[in-house]
């Protein structure tokens, strides 16, 4: 027996046969067939039409189906305005990747247990409406309150939940969802992931500070401890009879608070995705977290916005706060420029979702590997392996980049 196969111009026009709405005017009219209690109610009226003018039969099935949706539309409305629900996380910010644990509170007003109880848009907020991530709580008993944990990974940066989530039951039948907002919520900020830079930036400052304890290293200053030897690093420096006995090059590291400043511009235009933009953003998270690190300031600009922080704990979560902040859709912006003669890091992106990093330093030298550095990571490029070795070990030649 032959058997007939379509054509792919075919396949193609049976596809947008199927797909296409046709009349997106009449949707308005049978949006309530979507919910099956729209088919129940059809089924009861057809019932009651057998009733009346083909045979009795028609009655008790009439009263069965509406029996079934009274049951079906009634409970679930009790069961979402009689409980009290509320969503807080267990910590107040975490990065990308990274699990937290979320806790649902529900309080039961009712004698009797809560049933089918569901959590709906807990986290993910840019998932549609037709997708929004669900969780059941299957039972709470009666006049408790009961606390139940969902352990959750963010995968993108910003405040979670952008849409207040939802109490849900459909419970016993499934034929009808009643919906409500919970109560409280407690929003969850989800920070771009930074991944390790080894080493510190190779730029010092050109002026020393006024007060400090060396933080930083530097060439005079009190007796910190030691190191292995870096390019750069001079000759006079090196501890020999630490040298000796390691059988390698041993430096001395002294403390030196110092003031250096440099740049660092973002560039966050929507230039082809939105993981193309994430990972231009975790780039600028690791680069400024590893500033931050070694006591270096910064002054960032995230597209048209402005950024200074201290240093500290508070400083760091201003400017992961910050970062968080950037829209997962991009900024308009004008081109990331540097401005003034100091070091900057600018970090742009392409057409094709790659990543480039910019380095330019007008008072560098030769001697730290030149005056200008460009890395371009590509969008499949694994961003722990290549920003780790981003930066050049020298730490005393006089800001080089």
């Amino acid at each position: 027996m032959a058997t007939a196969h379509a054509a792919p111009h075919e396949k193609g026009w049976l596809s947008r046969v199927m797909t296409t709405d046709f009349c997106p005017w009449a949707n308005r009219f049978v949006y309530w067939l979507k919910e099956p209690v729209g088919w129940f109610a059809l089924a009861t009226l057809a019932s009651v039409l057998i009733g009346l003018y083909f045979s009795p039969i028609g009655w008790p099935l009439a009263a069965s189906l509406a029996t079934i949706i009274a049951t079906g539309m009634v409970w679930p409305w009790i069961a979402v305005r009689v409980t009290r629900c509320e969503l807080r996380p267990s910590t107040n910010a975490v990065h990308e990747d990274d699990s937290c644990r979320m806790v649902v509170s529900v309080h039961n007003r009712l004698p009797i247990p809560a049933m089918g109880l569901a959590i709906e848009g807990y986290l993910d907020s840019q998932t549609t409406d037709e997708n929004q991530p669900n969780v059941g709580l299957t039972r709470v008993p009666p006049l408790c309150r009961a606390d139940y944990g969902l352990a959750v990974t963010p995968e993108l940066r910003g405040h979670y939940p952008v849409v207040k989530p939802k109490v849900t039951c459909s419970f016993p039948f499934g034929i009808w969802t009643a919906r409500r907002d919970l109560f409280a919520v407690d929003s969850l900020t989800v920070w771009p992931k930074a991944y390790p830079i080894n080493g510190v930036m190779p730029v010092t400052g050109l002026d020393n500070a006024t007060e400090g304890e060396g933080h930083r290293g530097g060439q005079s200053g009190d007796f910190v401890g030691v190191r292995t030897f870096r390019r750069g690093d001079s000759a006079k420096h090196v501890n020999w009879a630490a040298s000796a006995r390691c059988e390698s090059l041993i430096v001395t590291e002294r403390g030196e608070p110092q003031t250096s400043r440099v740049q660092v511009l973002l560039d966050t235009h929507l230039h082809t995705d939105r993981e193309s933009l994430a990972r231009r953003v975790r780039v600028a998270t690791s680069i400024l977290v590893s500033l931050h690190q070694s006591r270096i300031a910064a002054d960032v600009r995230l597209g048209k916005r402005p950024l200074r922080y201290g240093f500290g704990a508070h400083g760091r979560r201003k400017m992961l706060d910050a970062l968080a902040d950037i829209a997962i859709d991009g900024e308009t912006c004008d081109p990331v420029e540097p401005f003034g003669n100091c070091p900057n890091i600018c970090i742009s992106g392409s057409i094709h979702g790659d990543v480039i990093v910019r380095m330019e330093n007008p008072l560098g030298c030769r001697r730290g590997g030149g005056n200008r550095r460009q890395f371009v990571f590509g969008r499949h490029d694994d961003l722990s392996i290549a920003l780790a070795g981003i930066w050049k070990e020298v730490q005393y030649a006089t800001p080089a980049l």
